[in-house]
């Protein structure tokens, strides 16, 4: 799919009146753009890459906003929450108690709320004041330097670091399908656990990104039961998820590579000097499933790495 088609398909899920501007917006922009902003009684706003543009009615972008043309009303964030649910708000309700909704393509919409609190914990939101739609952007051959340089001899785990908008899922996503597509010359058996929905895009039993002939997908499983599913019963050769955090995940990671699968996965860090300082990467190193280290480059220039080192070089 084309980027500037990536983008049709994601505004389409937005309300009519939002979705009319974004169609006005230059072809240029639909194609760079990798967030659609929306803020209550802020300008509407586009950002590609780490560049930010504010959007008027007429669909023209301006690097500056103007706050007297058009402003996102409560009601645009009432209808465009209702429209991202696909009109079924409450079926949502667990991943908005997460932050995000999960979107048909494998779009993602960070929400922004109130959280409603029931014996310390999130038992659902009200009061939403923003959204946050990420684009899906399919970048075919954005993860060919950590095919070449970490998987040239043999299959082994791969731990991707990069600050918040640095394409972590596009590169995950590009090296799932070449793995399973078999460009290093052998058809991998991948799965992918995909909690969010963002690597795969599943929607109605179909996969609508690109994973090639060799991945089955576990879409929506929480990540840590999702792991020990798949080493369980999928037998996969590479094991793929994004942004471990809690010990439960971490703990499943530790099995799939002591079951011998090797585990591809993200975390958020924006150097390799911050990388080390968090201590789920202690705990997520000290397993043993992971060789390589990848950094990214940033929301600058994203899916692009910065540098690849062993784990042995930074600890």
């Amino acid at each position: 799919m084309k980027e500037d088609e990536k983008y049709t398909q994601a505004i389409s899920m937005l309300s009519e009146r939002v979705q009319r501007i974004l169609e006005r917006v230059p072809q240029a922009v639909k194609a760079s753009a990798t967030e659609i902003r929306l803020r209550v009684d802020q300008p509407l706003s586009l950002y590609c890459g780490a560049r930010v543009l504010f959007v008027d009615e007429r669909g023209n972008v301006s690097n500056q906003p103007n706050k007297l043309e058009f402003l996102i009303s409560r009601r645009d964030l009432q209808d465009n929450l209702i429209a991202l649910s696909g009109w079924s708000v409450h079926t949502h309700q667990r991943e908005m108690t997460e932050g995000y909704l999960a979107v048909r393509g494998g779009h993602r919409a960070g929400v922004a709320a109130s959280a409603v609190l029931e014996n310390g914990r999130v038992s659902a939101i009200r009061d939403v004041t923003s959204l946050n739609l990420r684009i899906a952007r399919e970048v075919y051959g954005a993860a060919d330097q950590i095919l070449a340089k970490c998987f040239a001899d043999r299959l082994c785990g791969v731990l991707l670091a990069g600050a918040p908008a640095s394409g972590k899922t596009t590169i995950l996503r590009d090296l799932a399908r070449q793995l399973s597509s078999g460009v290093d010359g052998a058809y991998r058996k991948v799965c992918v656990v995909d909690e969010s929905g963002e690597i795969g895009g599943a929607a109605g039993g179909n996969i609508q990104n690109d994973l090639g002939p060799c991945c089955d997908l576990l879409a929506g499983y929480p990540k840590a039961k999702g792991l020990q599913i798949a080493v369980r019963y999928l037998s996969p050769q590479v094991l793929f998820c994004d942004e471990i955090c809690t010990p439960q995940e971490v703990e499943s990671v530790a099995l799939a590579a002591n079951s011998g699968v090797a585990v591809v996965t993200s975390i958020h860090a924006s150097s390799f000097a911050e990388l080390t300082r968090k201590p789920q990467v202690q705990m997520l190193l000290e397993t043993g499933a992971f060789t390589y280290l990848v950094l990214l480059c940033g929301a600058e220039k994203p899916a692009q790495v910065s540098e690849i080192r062993k784990v042995g070089e930074i600890t």
